[in-house]
């Protein structure tokens, strides 16, 4: 069957903004309510407090509150109900919500919402969250306090307080922000680990300051700190000031003897100084070295370039460029000189991640990308004992930041070093940062340089390799002996249970970034010889180990899985009446991809197979370059040649997620997770969001059309409130019959954002219909699908509509969709580029795709 390329969308026709499309935020009513004579003077003050012009923007910026004008409100309860109570309390507002973990105690504990246990205390299970709330001065931040006090002490509140009692029954706790929030848990946890290594030496730490846009105070707060540093015998290694995101972070060396102080969060100067934001272990992507080779795959063929210009750039660790596999399809760009650092036989990452960009899985047998993979090495290791990690004596995120500028528009050094480059693979996360509410630096950093240089960066989501516990089982042979499906089903609860340990690795959080997780999927043929106990019952789900979503102010992330490997599960320990498990992290010759290795002695071919959201995250980055490619063949009658290129990336992601879908095993997650009741269908989907996110795309499927689907693209630019109509012809086949059919559109940009803002995404676009789709297209939204409130969060629009019903066609048999662009941080100052897709399928047989073509303005080619 001859290829059928991507259609053309016909040209956009600029319109107005769309009625009751939203716009702009509004702007804020700090006012609590009309019966202020009734207040006590004490909520005077307050209330006037917050009427004065300054909490506004103190509001909106969550990059620069002073800490002692930030409140910490504990939740013990559910974050929605508490934003529903915050809801009807004018005056207040969260800047930022961080997944932490709680005890129940008898005051608060979970509720169960599934079937057969609904409305049981779940008082084994953590409670989450965590919110912050800034204030206009420090006598407001005192006034709610001591109305939280009187509460606490059962001390009646003031007449017309009832909103704030609905709010304090949910909260554990209103305190000022502190030392606990300087540190967070996960610092204390390695640092006490690290003690035990060495009681008097110096531990590494980072350090990230509160940003102030006055270089003079910016520049006294740094001095103040190295000062600190410097009294209680500690030293500065690395510093790094990035103002575009809003970033200020030391790397320091400080005495075992402080850090034990810190541990115990004595107030001691570091612990309490103010213009210290957190203080945590210093970034790190840390990988397993160990890898057990296989036989030999089949051979290459030789290099064949379309172009020597890459379009595609690694950041990873030192791969062989010699390997028969890698050799000549490589350009290495090393300005850190990492290379002389690492040896041959550590080179494991780099090299695995770049077989995999360049050739796939091996155990699949696909033909390499025919162009050049430009690397730059981030990472080493200096035997092939010890793991590869970034260089210990710099800040990681000032080397990424530095890295894809010189990419992009040079350096020092002189001119770019590989402009062409809008694909930049991130197999990396930061092991010591998992995502908790607020966006990393790291996230705010590759948010930045996206929409700055028109790059689509592929982010693998993290592993989360520590244990589960299984509350349904209590031993391994009961785990072993238990049919499939009630393994899959144990599992998956337990997964949701730990929801707040099994989070994305920073800075899969990232806005602008396509997040990857690993799919439960490979192409291993014979697995007779394994006792492996694999978790799930096929490739309807991603790993165990898999980081999860949801990310930054609830996106869905992350947005698709790929292939990571069938991982299985062992045996960790067992007792108190529950089994822990744990994913299997060697994968020997049973799971995995196959790609190419160190070896022994110098060996130059050797294979090994990896897995995890590294692998996959490699994956997605080929298939976006073997998308992009699809796009220009001119020899397969493509018309997008002539796109420009600042609108690749947009394009290419949109087109990477805009065949996925969620699994039928969507419907189980939505049973098992709940809440159950109406009104609740959004908290069900964004639970199921967080484990599949928007599903496992069929690449196949975004490269090119069949006989019963047509796929068209197209690209554009918008201000704010603008938007542009496009008149997308239907089949005909399809008018006045009840043939089931789907209509699949998938928006993508790349946002600017506004550190500085408690929205952060500047720009929201948004696609829809003029006319309801049931009445003119026949279809409806899908329930199998992220919630319209989730597919408008972050910066992609994926939505999938389906049915059957008979409808004759309007609008002279077109769909007339609508693009638009709202405001949402601030001003956008600037176009918004975006890439839109948008798929008509039906049944087999009939002739969607030539019907379409040959209604458009322009026919397009086929070839024979």
């Amino acid at each position: 069957m001859p290829a059928r390329p991507l259609l053309v969308l016909p040209a956009a026709t600029p319109t107005s903004r769309p009625k009751g499309g939203g716009g702009a935020p509004k702007i804020f009513s700090p006012t609590f309510a009309s019966q202020t004579q009734r207040f006590s003077p004490t909520f005077r003050r307050l209330q006037d407090v917050l009427k004065s012009g300054s909490d506004l923007e103190l509001r909106n910026d969550p990059a620069s509150i002073a800490p002692e004008r930030a409140l910490v409100f504990e939740v013990a309860g559910s974050i929605t109900d508490i934003q529903e109570a915050v809801k009807k309390i004018r005056g207040l507002e969260f800047l930022i919500e961080e997944e932490c973990v709680i005890d129940p105690d008898e005051r608060f504990a979970y509720v169960d919402g599934r079937k057969e246990t609904l409305g049981q205390r779940r008082e084994d299970q953590q409670i989450a969250g965590r919110l912050y709330v800034a204030m206009p001065d420090t006598a407001a931040l005192q006034q709610l306090v001591s109305l939280w006090d009187k509460w606490e002490k059962k001390i009646q509140l003031p007449l017309g307080f009832a909103p704030w009692k609905n709010l304090f029954v949910l909260l554990r706790d209103i305190r000022p922000w502190g030392i606990a929030d300087r540190i967070p848990d996960e610092t204390i946890e390695y640092w006490r680990d690290k003690i035990a290594e060495t009681s008097t030496g110096m531990i590494r730490t980072e350090i990230e300051l509160w940003f102030s846009l006055n270089e003079t105070k910016q520049r006294r707060a740094s001095n103040d700190v190295i000062s600190l540093a410097r009294s209680c015998g500690g030293q500065l290694i690395d510093h790094s000031v990035i103002p575009e995101i809003g970033y200020e972070g030391m790397l320091l060396d400080l005495p075992a003897t402080e850090i034990a102080r810190l541990v115990n969060r004595e107030a001691v100067h570091l612990a309490v100084s103010d213009p210290i934001m957190y203080l945590r272990p210093q970034s790190s992507c840390i990988f397993p070295t160990h890898i057990e080779p296989v036989s030999p795959g089949a051979p290459v063929g030789a290099v064949d370039f379309v172009s020597t210009a890459p379009i595609a750039a690694l950041l990873d660790g030192v791969p062989i460029q010699m390997h028969r596999l890698l050799e000549g399809r490589l350009i290495v760009d090393d300005p850190d000189d990492l290379s002389s650092r690492s040896t041959v036989e550590s080179r494991v990452h780099g090299t695995q991640m770049a077989s995999l960009v360049i050739h796939g899985d091996r155990n699949v047998a696909e033909e390499p990308i025919r162009r050049p993979l430009y690397v730059r090495p981030v990472m080493y290791a200096s035997s092939g004992q010890d793991n590869e990690h970034p260089h210990p004596d710099k800040l990681l995120i000032d080397v990424i930041f530095r890295a894809i500028k010189r990419i992009k528009e040079g350096d020092s050094e002189g001119e770019a070093t590989a402009p062409s480059v809008f694909l930049v693979n991130m197999s990396l996360g930061d092991s010591r940062r998992p995502f908790c509410g607020p966006m990393s630096p790291w996230g705010r950093a590759l948010d930045y340089l996206a929409e700055t240089y028109s790059i689509l960066f592929l982010v693998s989501a993290g592993n989360i390799l520590s244990p589960l516990r299984i509350s349904r089982f209590t031993s391994w042979t009961e785990f072993e002996d238990a049919t499939p499906e009630d393994r899959e089903s144990s599992v998956l609860i337990a997964m949701f249970e730990n929801k707040a340990f099994r989070t994305l690795l920073s800075p899969a959080e990232a806005l602008n970034v396509i997040t990857v997780g690993a799919w439960h999927e490979d192409a291993i043929a014979d697995r007779t010889r394994t006792r492996n106990i694999f978790p799930f019952t096929g490739a309807t789900l991603p790993n165990l180990s898999s980081a999860q979503g949801l990310g930054h102010r609830k996106v869905v992330k992350p947005e698709i899985h790929l292939p990571g490997g069938r991982e299985p599960v062992r045996f960790t320990r067992a007792g108190g009446g529950e089994l822990t498990i744990a994913p299997v992290t060697v994968t020997g010759s049973q799971f995995g991809l196959r790609t190419a290795g160190p070896g022994e002695r110098g060996s130059l071919s050797t294979e090994a197979l990896t897995a995890g959201t590294s692998a996959a995250t490699a994956l997605a980055t080929r298939a976006a370059h073997k998308i992009f490619d699809a796009l220009m063949d001119r020899t397969n009658g493509s018309m997008h040649a002539d796109m420009p290129p600042r609108f690749y990336a947009v394009v290419v992601k949109a087109l990477l997620v805009h065949r996925a879908r969620w699994s039928d095993v969507s419907e189980q997650i939505e049973e098992l997770y709940g809440p159950v009741g109406q009104g609740k269908d959004s908290v069900r989907r964004d639970n199921v969001s967080r484990v599949l996110g928007f599903g496992r795309p069929t690449i196949e499927e975004s490269l090119e059309c069949s006989e019963n689907r047509a796929t068209l693209v197209g690209y554009g630019e918008l201000y704010a409130e603008g938007a542009n109509l496009y008149r997308i012809p239907l089949p005909p086949c399809l008018a006045r019959t009840k043939e089931p059919r789907a209509i699949t559109i998938t928006l993508s940009w790349f946002s600017p954002i506004n550190p500085r803002h408690q929205a952060y995404r500047a720009a929201q676009l948004e696609a829809g219909s003029i006319a309801k789709l049931n009445e003119s297209v026949g279809v409806e939204r899908s329930s199998d699908q992220p919630s319209h409130h989730a597919a408008r969060r972050g910066s992609v629009f994926h939505v999938r509509y389906t049915g059957e019903r008979a409808v004759a066609f309007i609008d002279d048999g077109h769909l007339l969709l609508r693009v638009w662009c709202l405001e949402k941080a601030g001003n956008v100052d600037q176009p918004v580029k975006y890439g839109l897709a948008v798929t008509i399928e039906s049944g087999l047989g009939l002739p969607i795709y030539e019907e379409v073509r040959s209604r458009l303005a322009v026919p397009v080619p086929v070839t024979t």
